[in-house]
């Protein structure tokens, strides 16, 4: 049997959610969306996050908003599955992601063996309600996914990261040469560092 979430839609402007007890007390997810543009979230508070998000003048552009429950949840999965919808979304290409980075990714946590089967249900019932356009499978092979700087990195990428990260910090004029042998993830991670850097700047 397929994992079921509830997937509730609203206005995002409007001065009342609703008043399921999840709202106020739940790891959840959500996205917001105009028809043209997105931005996806996790939080423990989906009432007081979208009050938050109303404050800000960069989301004044969305008009609809997308609550994710999931009764298994919890704070581990949220933060892997708002990582992967975003590089998904990224490359389904439906929206444009105003996201500035990817989330928390590449993390191990319990029975994520569970929680990676059911991010697949989650995703096609995006496609069913209109969120996403394309299979996981014919995304995962196309450029816009293996090329996304919102790509997970794995441990080797993330230290790589942290080291000429550091040593820019600290000014210390030296080159860093990266090898690898092909398919290793050298364009992964230049394309990443140079969305970092430019995000940093």
């Amino acid at each position: 049997m397929k994992n079921s979430f509830i997937i509730k839609d609203v206005n995002f402007n409007t001065s009342n959610y609703g008043f399921e007890e999840y709202l106020n007390n739940w790891p959840m997810l959500y996205i917001l969306e105009n028809g043209s543009k997105a931005y996806v979230g996790q939080t423990n508070s989906i009432t007081k996050r979208m009050n938050q998000h109303k404050e800000s003048e960069s989301k004044q552009i969305f008009t609809k908003a997308h609550f994710i429950y999931f009764e298994k949840s919890n704070q581990s999965a949220t933060f892997d599955y708002e990582s992967r919808l975003i590089s998904l979304m990224v490359a389904d290409n439906k929206f444009i992601l105003t996201n500035l980075n990817a989330g928390l990714s590449g993390v191990q946590y319990y029975n994520k063996d569970f929680y990676d089967s059911a991010f697949r249900d989650l995703w096609e019932q995006l496609r069913t309600k209109n969120l996403a356009d394309k299979t996981i499978e014919e995304l995962e092979q196309s450029d816009l996914f293996k090329y996304s700087p919102y790509k997970q990195l794995s441990t080797d990428q993330r230290n790589l990261v942290t080291e000429i990260s550091e040593n820019l910090s600290r000014s210390i004029n030296r080159k860093i040469v990266i090898n690898g042998m092909p398919g290793s993830g050298k364009t992964i991670l230049a394309i990443y560092l140079f969305k970092f850097f430019t995000y940093e700047s």
